[in-house]
Protein backbone atom coordinates (compact mmCIF):
# COMPACT_ATOMS: atom_id res chain seq x y z
CA UNK A 1 0.00 0.00 0.00
CA UNK A 2 1.12 3.44 -0.82
CA UNK A 3 2.81 5.71 2.31
CA UNK A 4 1.12 8.56 3.57
CA UNK A 5 1.92 12.03 1.90
CA UNK A 6 5.10 13.69 3.77
CA UNK A 7 6.35 17.11 4.29
CA UNK A 8 10.02 17.10 3.41
CA UNK A 9 10.56 20.85 3.46
CA UNK A 10 8.98 24.00 3.20
CA UNK A 11 8.55 23.62 -0.74
CA UNK A 12 8.23 19.68 -1.30
CA UNK A 13 6.14 17.04 -0.28
CA UNK A 14 6.60 13.39 -1.11
CA UNK A 15 4.96 10.09 -1.25
CA UNK A 16 5.73 6.53 -2.36
CA UNK A 17 2.87 4.47 -4.08
CA UNK A 18 2.71 0.87 -5.87
CA UNK A 19 2.99 0.75 -9.83
CA UNK A 20 -0.67 -0.60 -9.00
CA UNK A 21 -1.74 2.02 -7.34
CA UNK A 22 0.23 5.12 -10.08
CA UNK A 23 -1.76 3.01 -12.59
CA UNK A 24 -4.80 3.15 -11.12
CA UNK A 25 -4.62 6.57 -10.77
CA UNK A 26 -3.90 6.97 -14.17
CA UNK A 27 -6.79 5.06 -15.37
CA UNK A 28 -8.91 7.32 -13.56
CA UNK A 29 -7.16 10.56 -14.85
CA UNK A 30 -7.58 9.55 -18.54
CA UNK A 31 -11.15 9.00 -17.99
CA UNK A 32 -11.27 12.09 -16.27
CA UNK A 33 -9.85 13.91 -18.94
CA UNK A 34 -11.88 12.13 -21.48
CA UNK A 35 -15.30 12.88 -19.63
CA UNK A 36 -13.92 16.69 -19.19
CA UNK A 37 -13.61 16.79 -23.10
CA UNK A 38 -14.92 19.86 -25.36
CA UNK A 39 -18.20 20.24 -25.02
CA UNK A 40 -20.42 19.90 -27.87
CA UNK A 41 -22.35 23.17 -29.06
CA UNK A 42 -24.50 22.99 -32.34
CA UNK A 43 -24.08 26.44 -33.06
CA UNK A 44 -21.07 28.62 -31.62
CA UNK A 45 -21.40 32.49 -31.38
CA UNK A 46 -18.50 33.18 -33.11
CA UNK A 47 -17.90 36.06 -30.58
CA UNK A 48 -17.28 33.91 -28.21
CA UNK A 49 -15.34 31.91 -30.03
CA UNK A 50 -12.86 34.99 -30.74
CA UNK A 51 -13.05 35.75 -27.07
CA UNK A 52 -12.41 31.96 -26.19
CA UNK A 53 -15.49 31.37 -24.58
CA UNK A 54 -17.96 28.25 -25.03
CA UNK A 55 -20.76 30.18 -24.51
CA UNK A 56 -22.45 26.55 -23.22
CA UNK A 57 -25.62 27.53 -20.79
CA UNK A 58 -27.08 24.03 -20.42
CA UNK A 59 -25.63 22.09 -17.43
CA UNK A 60 -24.28 18.91 -18.73
CA UNK A 61 -26.17 15.61 -19.22
CA UNK A 62 -23.57 13.40 -17.48
CA UNK A 63 -24.48 12.83 -14.25
CA UNK A 64 -20.61 12.90 -12.91
CA UNK A 65 -20.36 16.16 -15.52
CA UNK A 66 -22.94 17.96 -13.38
CA UNK A 67 -21.36 16.96 -10.16
CA UNK A 68 -18.12 18.70 -11.74
CA UNK A 69 -19.38 21.58 -13.41
CA UNK A 70 -22.55 22.18 -10.99
CA UNK A 71 -24.67 25.25 -11.11
CA UNK A 72 -23.47 28.45 -9.74
CA UNK A 73 -27.36 29.75 -9.07
CA UNK A 74 -30.15 27.99 -7.91
CA UNK A 75 -31.95 30.26 -10.44
CA UNK A 76 -31.97 28.36 -13.88
CA UNK A 77 -31.27 32.19 -15.53
CA UNK A 78 -28.42 32.97 -13.50
CA UNK A 79 -27.28 29.61 -13.29
CA UNK A 80 -27.12 29.43 -17.60
CA UNK A 81 -25.82 33.08 -17.40
CA UNK A 82 -23.03 31.97 -15.32
CA UNK A 83 -22.15 28.96 -16.91
CA UNK A 84 -21.91 30.61 -20.30
CA UNK A 85 -19.06 32.68 -19.30
CA UNK A 86 -17.13 30.06 -16.84
CA UNK A 87 -17.26 26.45 -18.03
CA UNK A 88 -14.84 26.14 -20.51
CA UNK A 89 -12.34 27.72 -17.76
CA UNK A 90 -12.92 25.67 -15.86
CA UNK A 91 -12.85 22.34 -17.74
CA UNK A 92 -9.51 23.65 -19.07
CA UNK A 93 -8.73 23.89 -15.14
CA UNK A 94 -9.58 20.82 -13.97
CA UNK A 95 -7.74 18.90 -17.78
CA UNK A 96 -5.21 21.38 -16.55
CA UNK A 97 -4.49 19.82 -13.18
CA UNK A 98 -5.64 16.13 -14.04
CA UNK A 99 -3.13 16.43 -16.54
CA UNK A 100 -0.34 17.48 -14.47
CA UNK A 101 -0.79 14.26 -11.89
CA UNK A 102 -0.71 12.04 -14.74
CA UNK A 103 2.18 12.90 -16.25
CA UNK A 104 4.19 12.59 -12.55
CA UNK A 105 2.73 9.13 -12.63
CA UNK A 106 3.90 8.32 -15.91
CA UNK A 107 7.27 6.72 -16.42
CA UNK A 108 9.81 7.83 -18.12
CA UNK A 109 10.56 6.22 -21.47
CA UNK A 110 13.36 4.29 -20.03
CA UNK A 111 10.86 2.53 -17.59
CA UNK A 112 8.13 1.38 -19.91
CA UNK A 113 7.36 -0.99 -22.71
CA UNK A 114 4.29 -1.34 -23.84
CA UNK A 115 4.15 -4.94 -23.96
CA UNK A 116 6.23 -5.09 -20.12
CA UNK A 117 5.00 -3.74 -16.92
CA UNK A 118 7.11 -1.78 -15.00
CA UNK A 119 9.66 -3.76 -13.00
CA UNK A 120 10.19 -1.58 -10.11
CA UNK A 121 7.45 -2.77 -7.34
CA UNK A 122 7.23 1.43 -6.05
CA UNK A 123 7.12 4.53 -7.41
CA UNK A 124 8.24 7.45 -5.04
CA UNK A 125 7.34 11.06 -6.85
CA UNK A 126 8.30 14.33 -5.47
CA UNK A 127 5.25 17.31 -5.39
CA UNK A 128 6.17 20.79 -5.38
CA UNK A 129 4.17 23.22 -3.18
CA UNK A 130 2.79 25.15 -6.06
CA UNK A 131 1.52 21.74 -7.44
CA UNK A 132 -0.27 20.44 -4.34
CA UNK A 133 -3.81 22.55 -5.12
CA UNK A 134 -3.84 20.26 -8.54
CA UNK A 135 -3.51 17.67 -7.00
CA UNK A 136 -6.10 18.11 -3.90
CA UNK A 137 -8.32 19.34 -6.81
CA UNK A 138 -8.00 16.23 -9.28
CA UNK A 139 -8.33 14.05 -6.18
CA UNK A 140 -11.37 15.27 -5.13
CA UNK A 141 -12.18 15.41 -8.70
CA UNK A 142 -11.81 11.65 -8.86
CA UNK A 143 -13.64 10.96 -5.79
CA UNK A 144 -16.44 13.04 -7.13
CA UNK A 145 -16.61 11.59 -10.13
CA UNK A 146 -16.78 7.73 -8.40
CA UNK A 147 -19.42 8.88 -5.90
CA UNK A 148 -21.58 9.87 -8.71
CA UNK A 149 -20.95 6.56 -10.48
CA UNK A 150 -21.50 4.42 -7.34
CA UNK A 151 -24.47 6.09 -5.54
CA UNK A 152 -22.43 7.46 -2.88
CA UNK A 153 -23.47 11.11 -0.90
CA UNK A 154 -27.07 11.04 -2.69
CA UNK A 155 -28.92 11.59 0.26
CA UNK A 156 -28.47 14.94 1.94
CA UNK A 157 -26.42 15.43 5.23
CA UNK A 158 -24.66 11.71 4.55
CA UNK A 159 -21.02 11.57 4.88
CA UNK A 160 -19.59 10.43 1.71
CA UNK A 161 -16.58 8.86 3.57
CA UNK A 162 -18.08 6.91 5.99
CA UNK A 163 -20.52 6.00 3.17
CA UNK A 164 -18.49 4.63 0.58
CA UNK A 165 -16.24 2.89 3.58
CA UNK A 166 -19.51 0.96 4.86
CA UNK A 167 -20.24 -0.11 1.47
CA UNK A 168 -17.01 -1.45 0.99
CA UNK A 169 -17.19 -3.72 4.43
CA UNK A 170 -20.75 -4.63 3.50
CA UNK A 171 -19.42 -5.90 0.13
CA UNK A 172 -18.57 -9.74 0.07
CA UNK A 173 -15.41 -10.71 -1.44
CA UNK A 174 -17.05 -12.05 -4.62
CA UNK A 175 -18.32 -8.65 -6.00
CA UNK A 176 -16.43 -7.13 -8.11
CA UNK A 177 -17.91 -3.47 -7.00
CA UNK A 178 -15.75 -3.97 -3.77
CA UNK A 179 -12.95 -3.60 -5.28
CA UNK A 180 -14.15 0.42 -6.77
CA UNK A 181 -15.32 0.94 -3.51
CA UNK A 182 -11.96 0.08 -2.22
CA UNK A 183 -10.49 2.66 -4.44
CA UNK A 184 -12.91 5.46 -3.38
CA UNK A 185 -11.83 5.02 0.14
CA UNK A 186 -8.39 4.89 -0.86
CA UNK A 187 -8.72 7.98 -2.78
CA UNK A 188 -10.07 9.81 0.36
CA UNK A 189 -7.49 8.59 2.07
CA UNK A 190 -4.97 10.17 -0.48
CA UNK A 191 -6.53 13.48 -0.16
CA UNK A 192 -6.48 13.45 3.46
CA UNK A 193 -2.96 12.69 4.03
CA UNK A 194 -1.89 15.42 1.76
CA UNK A 195 -4.12 17.62 3.57
CA UNK A 196 -2.64 16.69 6.71
CA UNK A 197 1.32 16.97 5.21
CA UNK A 198 0.05 20.54 4.69
CA UNK A 199 -0.63 21.68 7.92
Amino acid sequence: MSSKFERLNDDEFRIVLTTQEAQVLMNLLEQLLELLGEPSIAEPDPLFNLLGLNGNETPPDDPVLRRLLPNAYQDEKEASEFRRYTEDGLREKKRANAHLIYQALAPSEEEWSADQPLERATIELSIKLVDVASWLSSLNDLRLALAVRLGIGDKEGTDSSSEGKARYELATESDPMKAVYAVYSWLGWLQQSLLEAIE
